[in-house]
């Protein structure tokens, strides 16, 4: 991966008084699969926004491809957005529907006809082309949304909250399709799914009231945090109290069987889990396992903490 296909400079957006974001600079490098995270009130969506070419900035500048975002019609075909409450007519079918736009997106009809046919089978939508908008479930809207956005092989994609309210086996579809994309295509991603993010992709930012708190590759921004997960017995009783005042209660997760602790990679892992052990033996907790590894909530956590500037 070599250069940065979207460059985003002194970003600044204001709705009347308040300051959405600002003074926001990232870069995107080419072939990546960019996730946007940021808690609720963090402003991804009005960045994602700007980036793509749906609103136009306050201040400061954001280019795709070295065009201006004000101006990404001169991209046409190259650069495609999904919004994550994106509709379809309910009337119009399937492969109409695509056609359609492969024709906005610059291709004559009968190649724009083929090209409909060509991304619904990468989708594994093939089957449903006659099927009205209307008639589509909820994943399989999400899916034919995707197949939109490959339409003419474009070089950039933005995906809004691709997977929001998938079922787990469709959202496992989406983000299989979504993760054979790259290299060849440079995929932004806006996301609230931590687990998703460091699931799929390769780099990272997070945005915490309309600034850039952290970002880097996934590998960088994981290094950042690391997790301790302790398997006990299925009846124990675990003294979760007693691990909160240790490590603090933002810092222990009890999820069934499974005791999750997270902490600053500067922490001993050794002395972290010595600790939580000695506790869980003093209460009479089985211990079944216990695995060791990074977390992206962890450093999410973490710099999303910082106070306002």
């Amino acid at each position: 991966m070599t250069g940065a296909v979207v460059e985003v400079r002194g970003l600044r957006k204001e709705y009347g008084p308040v300051v959405a974001v600002d003074r926001l600079d990232l870069d995107v490098p080419r072939g990546a699969l960019f996730g946007l995270l940021g808690p609720n009130g963090a402003r991804k969506s009005t960045t994602f926004g700007v980036m793509c070419g749906f609103l136009r900035p306050t201040a400061g500048s954001t280019t795709v491809l070295g065009v201006s975002s004000r101006e990404l019609f001169r991209l046409r075909g190259r650069v495609t957005a999904l919004p994550q409450d994106a509709a379809f007519p309910r009337n119009v079918s399937v492969l109409s529907q695509l056609v359609h736009f492969g024709r906005l997106a610059g291709l004559p009809t009968p190649a724009a006809h083929s090209e409909a046919q060509r991304v619904l089978e990468l989708v594994g939508m093939s089957e449903a082309q006659n099927r009205r908008g209307g008639e589509l479930s909820h994943g399989m809207a999400k899916r034919v949304g995707l197949a939109q956005t490959l339409l003419a092989s474009p070089e950039v994609i933005f995906l809004d909250e691709p997977t929001a309210g998938l079922d787990p086996a469709s959202s496992r579809q989406l983000k299989d399709l979504i993760g054979k994309l790259v290299p060849t295509v440079t995929v932004v991603l806006s996301s609230h799914n931590l687990a998703e993010v460091q699931e799929i992709c390769t780099h990272g930012a997070i945005l915490d009231r309309g600034k850039l708190v952290a970002h880097g590759t996934i590998d960088d921004l994981t290094r950042r945090g690391a997790e301790v997960a302790i398997e006990v017995g299925a009846s124990a009783q675990v003294p979760r109290e007693k691990l909160a005042q240790l490590f603090g209660n933002e810092a222990v997760a009890v999820d069934g069987t499974r005791v999750r602790i997270t902490f600053s990679s500067q922490s001993d892992p050794a002395e972290v889990i010595s600790r939580a052990l000695r506790v869980l033996l003093d209460h009479q907790v089985p211990i079944l396992g216990v695995h060791r590894g990074t977390s992206l909530e962890h450093t999410f956590l973490e710099v999303t903490r910082l106070p306002a500037a």
